[in-house]
């Protein structure tokens, strides 16, 4: 008999065990949302990092290393019709690489600002 498992016992065991790993799951997804996506040490665009003293430089409300930003004033300059592309892979498919990456940019902030991402934060908060 006492070989006997309690059954009862093991599942609430499992049951705790998956609860610790989906938690953990939630705390690292909104860790890398919150921190990794927008990084104040690495540039946003490529993922250079910062010297110390660039690290709180922002253009326009992106944090840009001098390459990206450089870039950027061009495709801005270019979408605002104002002369020709200094560079000849400045191109259509360029122009598409920027708006592509700025949809995304735009996508991540309305992910990060949804009710339902808000009340995971709060759920993670409160288990802290």
């Amino acid at each position: 008999m006492s070989k006997i498992i309690d059954i009862e016992e093991r599942l609430q065991r499992e049951q705790k065990k998956k609860l610790k790993v989906d938690r953990a799951k939630k705390v690292e997804m909104v860790r890398k949302i919150l921190q990794c996506t927008r990084c104040l040490s690495r540039c946003l665009k490529c993922g250079l990092h910062f010297e110390a003293q660039q690290i709180y430089k922002r253009y326009r409300g992106f944090r840009f290393c001098d390459s990206c930003q450089e870039e950027y004033d061009e495709y801005l300059r270019l979408i605002q019709g104002q002369g020709d592309p200094r560079y000849p892979w400045h191109n259509r498919q360029w122009r598409r690489t920027w708006e592509t990456w700025l949809a995304y940019q735009q996508a991540l902030k309305e992910y990060g600002e949804s009710p339902e991402f808000l009340d995971l934060v709060r759920e993670v908060e409160s288990e802290h």
